[in-house]
């Protein structure tokens, strides 16, 4: 294991930005032997987040991380952000990517133990708040119904072996990443994340999960719409039956 990328969508998060790769610098310094990029996917953001993440990664002391910006057109949501992003870091020649959200809900410290555990052989890792020694603090009770509904929705349908379908916080292989046409892929918020990870878990050669106290955001709103709620009431099924109908040829 030598290079890892670090991939983060960010749109209006000039006010999480610096704390992130703060963070994120902190963590690799763990690793002085691995080569880090953090690759900010950033759609056009007004507020000047791109500008602010650039200036300050030229500040970095770390020697062993640096920071590239990825610069999108448009708002077009987390899941196309992702898919472009991960698509231009395959290009390139890293081993691992890691996915973590800009809103500082994923304390960057957690970048330790999905690399630990990638170093012990696991080309997929994630990160969960459903498992023992995970939890969510700040969410209202409402927010926590329907992450929890939704993730015993999901495991219903394509099996309890990942227990938080929905967490943004993972790291895969590239020689896994590479075997999922990204182009495929739903970009529709957190079907992004269920889709992918449903994926990546049926051609991993070794998985494991690490659990997380996931945090409510400090600054700025959510990015992911509430209807993808309902789009994946319809994806997760569909995923499940087309596998089905795949076995059946």
């Amino acid at each position: 294991m030598k290079k890892i990328a670090i991939a983060t969508p960010t749109y209006q998060e000039v006010k999480n930005i610096k704390t992130l790769i703060a963070g994120i610098e902190k963590a690799c310094r763990e690793f002085p032997n691995i080569s880090f990029t953090l690759f900010v996917i950033d759609d056009n953001s007004p507020d000047g987040t791109a500008r602010v993440a650039q200036e300050t990664g030229k500040k970095l002391t770390a020697k062993n991380l640096r920071v590239s910006i990825l610069h999108r057109a448009a708002k077009e949501g987390i899941g196309k952000a992702y898919i472009y992003g991960i698509s231009e870091i395959l290009k390139q020649d890293f081993d691992y990517i890691i996915q973590i959200d800009a809103d500082l809900q994923h304390n960057p410290k957690y970048i330790k133990d999905l690399v630990q555990e990638a170093q012990k052989g696991s080309d997929f890792v994630a990160a969960s708040r459903y498992m023992k020694g995970g939890k969510i603090v700040g969410w209202g009770l409402h927010r926590r119904l329907l992450s929890k509904g939704g993730n015993i929705y999901t495991r219903s349908f394509l099996g309890s072996t990942i227990t938080d379908y929905t967490n943004g916080l993972n790291l895969f292989s590239t020689d896994l990443l590479k075997k999922i046409d990204m182009s495929t892929l739903s970009s529709a918020g957190y079907g992004f994340f269920i889709e992918l990870k449903y994926k990546a878990l049926k051609n991993a050669k070794d998985f494991a999960q690490v659990p997380i106290t996931l945090t409510g955001r400090q600054h700025g709103q959510s990015k992911i719409s509430k209807n993808t709620i309902f789009i994946n009431l319809v994806l997760v099924p569909r995923l499940r039956f087309s596998d089905k109908k795949q076995s059946v040829k």
